[in-house]
């Protein structure tokens, strides 16, 4: 374990040393680069129109700043890195500025795909860009999610108390439009294995899942109402996408499902498919234990007692849903599964959810109740860990293939951005594992 923290603190450091070089040979390039093909090693072409400098993914600029800032915050005690620190904080300033001005040409929205002005663009059948505009009635999404995200983290970071209580209004209407069911996803899928979402009637746990990582940093900031709020999304996702206690018959103890219907019902498709995705489930996970053991601290005793019971069945949630996702040879974690059949049903591994379920792991193991849940816990990031090797570029800046086939081979597929990994899934979930193996 004290190896494979060693590992893992070594893989943050390569990794975030590389984004902070990519950004400092464009000065007037605003924006976190991670536009390397990670199978050739080279950059895309600049004028790709999805993968070159032309295509800001707001999804991977509102990640890309929260993880600069957890990566600061991490190097920071040791002053060795104080130079890549510094790098940072530079970075962390001038894309703050950067996506307020974008979000301010926009209703204070971003989009999946925008130029670097921030004009958002989707794509026509033949994948040229087609502009269109958005304004502030423009339903919130997923980049306006995790941009949220990561202005409140900046915020917080630089004591910018005008940046902090922007950043919060963000968050809030975000999150509100997640509860009134006015969130919609403004993903633009690039890969066509991934199994379209169903639209009519279909209510996705995602971005529930994603706000609890929100929660989980304004719980830690002290922030008031942080623990209900946080409190209310864990809940919701519990009794909504899990099957616990025995509440579907047909499934097993712990299956977690994408998405409900109108009725908050499991959503079936037509042809009779229960659709998961482990990763996502492994990701709740360590995003609902990251949360609870920030909350800890500020929760009533009445808050206490909700947070203990929301504790209880997230070890059952990591083992059924590991073994639901997990293909030992060559090792990885599938992208689809079906809870009816019990088959999988794309055996693309992604790289993202490697991390997160190492995370997952390490945060389950302590808080685990007996030694048998503790060796579960164990025995579980080490497969994983085992898996995630075979995805690491040693020659590559320790920087991760995106994507694995069932035969072992890493693909050209893009499982949800053409960028690369900007620190967010990898570094901060290996960052989260680093401190409690360390310990």
């Amino acid at each position: 374990m004290q190896q494979a923290a060693a590992d893992y603190r070594a893989m943050v450091v390569s990794v975030i040393q590389a984004i902070v070089e990519r950004y400092q040979r464009t000065p007037d390039y605003p924006f976190v680069d991670t536009k390397l093909n990670l199978i050739t090693g080279e950059d895309f072409a600049q004028d790709d129109p999805i993968r070159g400098r032309g295509a800001i993914y707001g999804w991977i600029q509102g990640r890309g700043l929260e993880s600069l800032v957890g990566h600061a915050r991490f190097l920071a005690p040791d002053a060795q890195y104080a130079p890549l620190v510094a790098a940072l904080d530079e970075m962390i300033g001038q894309i703050t500025v950067q996506l307020q001005i974008m979000r301010s040409r926009n209703g204070g929205h971003l989009s999946f795909l925008m130029d670097p002005d921030g004009q958002p663009f989707s794509l026509d059948p033949n994948g040229s860009p087609v502009p269109f505009a958005i304004d502030a009635e423009t339903p919130y999404g997923f980049s306006d999610l995790f941009a949220s995200k990561g202005l409140f983290a900046a915020a917080t970071h630089t004591g910018n108390d005008a940046a902090l209580r922007d950043a919060l209004d963000y968050v809030e209407r975000v999150e509100k439009a997640v509860w009134d069911e006015r969130f919609q996803s403004d993903q633009i899928p690039l890969d066509p294995k991934l199994r379209p979402e169903p639209r009519d009637g279909f209510r996705a746990h995602g971005a529930y899942m994603i706000q609890i990582g929100t929660l989980a940093m304004l719980a830690e900031a002290g922030i008031g109402g942080a623990v209900e709020r946080g409190l209310r999304l864990v809940e919701y996702e519990l009794e909504t996408y899990a099957n616990l206690g025995g509440r579907l018959v047909d499934l097993r103890e712990g299956d977690f499902w994408e998405g409900v219907n109108e009725q908050g019902v499991p959503y079936r498709e037509a042809d009779g498919v229960l659709y998961s995705d482990p990763g996502h489930a492994l990701e709740f996970v360590g995003l609902a234990l990251k949360f609870i053991a920030a909350a800890q601290p500020h929760a009533s005793p009445e808050q206490t007692e909700r947070l203990h019971a929301t504790q209880r069945p997230m070890f059952t949630l990591l083992e059924r849903n590991f073994a639901n996702g997990y293909i030992a040879n060559p090792g990885g974690i599938s992208k689809a599964y079906d809870l009816v059949s019990r088959r999988h049903l794309n055996t693309d591994m992604p790289w993202w959810n490697l991390p997160e379920t190492i995370r997952s792991a390490a945060l389950a193991w302590n808080v685990a109740s007996n030694g048998e849940e503790r060796a579960r816990c164990l025995e579980i990031l080490r497969d994983t860990h085992n898996a995630f090797r075979h995805f690491i570029r040693t020659d590559l800046h320790l920087m991760a293939y995106q994507t694995r086939s069932i035969e072992g081979k890493p693909v050209d597929a893009i499982p949800a951005t053409a960028d690369a990994d900007p620190g967010y899934h990898t570094g901060l979930s290996l960052i989260d594992a680093i401190e409690i193996l360390a310990r």
